[in-house]
């Protein structure tokens, strides 16, 4: 099969059909794209991603479910609704420090105790900013 493009490796997915294809900033600037919210440089793949311009993360919402409020040994799971230019990156923290490995929009503990009881927030990035969630107070009874 013929190479598509620039993106030929990445677009002969799925038996030589084109099932997905992910642009990074450097592959738009190698294959003479116009990057994120650049020009269109040549390549003709217009300004940014589908025409729309790069953008910071924003967040619309983050919330614990089921409750803020729980008895021990619930299930608590914390979710953030975010939008931005992609790749978003995210980071939950717990009474303002990093929690290791909690890098997805959701972050859940499995069995909740006392000591889980505090204030929890999440912070989403990408490569033109990033935005910190109000804070999430969860107690545990």
């Amino acid at each position: 099969m013929k190479s598509i493009g620039c993106f030929g490796a990445a677009a002969r997915l799925g038996g030589g059909r084109i099932t997905a294809v992910v642009l990074s900033a450097a592959m738009l600037s190698a294959c003479g794209g116009g990057g994120y919210g650049g020009g269109g440089g040549g390549g003709g793949m217009g300004p940014g991603y589908g025409g729309m311009g790069a953008t910071a993360p924003s967040i619309a919402s983050a919330s614990a479910m089921p409750s803020q409020m729980v008895t021990a040994g619930t299930k608590v799971t914390f979710a953030v609704s975010a939008s931005g230019t992609m790749p978003l990156h995210y980071q939950w923290m717990f009474n303002g420090g990093n929690i290791a490995g909690a890098t997805m929009a959701t972050y859940a503990i499995a069995s909740a105790s006392t000591a889980n009881s505090g204030s929890y927030a999440v912070t989403v990035s990408n490569a033109y900013g990033m935005k910190t969630s109000s804070p999430i107070t969860l107690t545990v009874m």
